[in-house]
């Protein structure tokens, strides 16, 4: 579609009422519903040029958005990492292997307290703000019920199932903890249906802050696992009037406890809930089947190499939840717009993940060292595999949250469950005999079939993505540089790897990946002013 020119007219319109809108931001109803009712319903204006204002706008939104939280998000996961290598390091391979266990089973368990409340909460409020207050409490109701009906089962369950008692005793006490932080994230779920997510990244990289400092702080006065799971529970039990004070300095309204309307939400929750639990089974599932065949030692190493992976989603979901809502709107409104915006969002994670694979299968033991100390470096080949699979975990990040606005939730539930079978049954076949290795060569197989069937769905849906555009392009510019950082085997990995850089940015400019909607995105995310410039959907 070719380019077309803004009329200055125009552009001074659109500036003028966002000046006069400053504060719709602030107070929940967010830009893009002015975006939808003033340009798309104005009277005698081309669908072509209402379009353009739509496209550059909302990159405009998503930018702001994921500045806020890329700055956050940061932080989070540099705390996350940090308390990763402190324990590594402190508890030592077989007692680190007893944390994984723990925190993959509590995190088993806490699915059950969020059963995916917390999309269901973004999304009915950016559908309906004027039941948020109605919402929140209908959410804070069912999470309080059922964390303390995990909680009972965290104290029974894992002796029946032969655990060691300190994993079983950190098993009831992370749980403790999930519990709580499902209540504190109840109120930041309600900050992002208001699109306040300055709010929501603020707290959450201030409370993963307090959480690695008082980690770290138990490691070096020589507590152990016991210690550690217990500063998890005081640090979740801050979170919760920590969140609610953020909540209420943003003047949303009263919360409303009623439960009138549970039996309405119910079904709508469910859907929610199974796509959760499914999704977290693949991501922990693996670490308590390493730990059934290989122990607690091998757990701990790949459980050490899995913590990097966890870390790098930060980057889709810095995306995910800067869109969510906006998506919302859009699935509602203009199929169109969202297909595009889908498919810019995938190109703009394709292109990250791309160089990440291609490290993990020449920096993985250099990187393991450096962070863990040299026993972690024989999980190599199983984090090479695991950051191999973010070719297709990073655009599943985007899908699954463009199906959930279409309302498509219980067909991701059956895809999530059929993605969980092949994990189950890949990790059953190929951890004896390959042990942690298999394991990863599992969640990679498990991934690629998970965004194929999320991608079909879409397509289904009228949602196409630019497969040209988002996917081939990045794909034929990784190409040369993948094999320049392959073949100078005997050059030292620094140089391999900036030569290998700049080929591929170089290779990016060259095939016009981006387009003037991804440049104002660039400059808004750097915090440069934006440039009005010729906007066009087609890349």
């Amino acid at each position: 579609m070719p380019f077309l020119r803004i009329t200055t007219h125009m552009r001074g319109q659109i500036a003028a009422f966002l000046r006069r809108q400053g504060n719709d931001h602030q107070r929940g109803r967010g830009r893009f519903n002015y975006l939808v009712s003033q340009e798309k319903n104005r009277s005698g204006t081309d669908r072509t040029v209402t379009d353009r204002v739509l496209a550059s706008r909302l990159i405009s939104l998503l930018a702001r958005n994921a500045r806020v939280l890329t700055a956050a998000g940061l932080v989070a996961k540099l705390a996350t990492v940090a308390v990763a290598i402190v324990l590594a390091r402190g508890l030592g391979e077989r007692e680190f292997g007893r944390y994984v266990v723990a925190v993959a089973f509590a995190s088993l368990l806490g699915v059950l307290v969020e059963i995916g409340t917390g999309g269901y909460l973004v999304r009915e409020g950016a559908r309906k703000p004027e039941l948020l207050g109605r919402t929140t409490g209908l959410v804070l109701v069912l999470r309080a019920a059922l964390g303390l009906a995990a909680v009972v089962v965290a104290l029974f369950l894992p002796p029946l199932l032969g655990y060691e008692r300190k994993t079983s005793v950190a098993i009831a006490l992370f749980t403790a903890a999930a519990a709580l932080r499902a209540l504190g994230a109840t109120f930041l779920s309600t900050l992002q249906a208001l699109e306040r997510l300055g709010d929501v990244a603020g707290v959450q990289a201030q409370q993963a802050l307090l959480g690695a400092c008082a980690a770290a702080g138990v490691i070096a006065l020589g507590g152990g696992l016991i210690a550690v799971s217990w500063v998890a529970v005081g640090v979740a039990a801050a979170t919760v009037p920590w969140s609610w004070r953020r909540l209420k300095a943003a003047g949303p309204g009263a919360i409303e406890f009623r439960v009138s309307g549970l039996r309405n939400a119910l079904p709508v929750v469910a859907s929610f809930s199974s796509v959760v639990l499914f999704s977290t089974a693949i991501t922990y599932l693996d670490s308590l089947l390493v730990q059934a065949f290989k122990g607690d030692e091998v757990t701990g190493l790949y459980g050490a190499a899995y913590r990097i992976l966890l870390a790098l989603y930060f980057i889709p979901a810095v995306y995910s939840t800067a869109l969510i809502r906006s998506m919302s709107r859009l699935a509602q409104t203009d199929r169109d717009i969202l297909s595009w915006l889908h498919s810019r969002v995938v190109c703009h994670l394709t292109v990250a993940a791309l160089p990440l694979a291609v490290f993990g299968f020449v920096g993985s033991r250099g990187l393991l060292d450096t962070l863990y100390g040299e026993p972690y470096g024989d999980a190599a080949t199983a984090l090479a595999l695991l950051l191999a699979s973010l070719v297709f975990t990073f655009p599943a990040w985007i899908a699954s949250p463009t199906a959930f606005a279409l309302g498509a939730e219980r067909r991701i539930a059956a895809i999530v469950a059929a993605s969980l079978a092949l994990n189950v049954g890949a990790n059953i076949l190929a951890i004896p005999s390959w042990g942690i290795e298999g394991a990863a060569a599992a969640n990679l197989a498990t991934e690629a079939l998970t965004v194929v069937l999320l991608l079909v769905l879409l397509r289904r849906e009228g949602v196409k993505l630019n497969w040209t555009a988002a996917v081939g392009k990045p794909l034929t510019a990784i190409a040369p540089a993948a094999v320049i950082v392959v073949v100078l085997a005997g050059v030292p990995l620094e140089i391999r790897l900036t030569i290998g850089a700049v080929v591929y940015i170089a290779g990016l400019l060259l095939l016009r990946t981006f387009d003037a909607h991804d440049y104002a995105f660039l400059r808004t995310l750097g915090g440069f002013s934006e440039r009005r410039v010729r906007l066009g959907i087609d890349p």
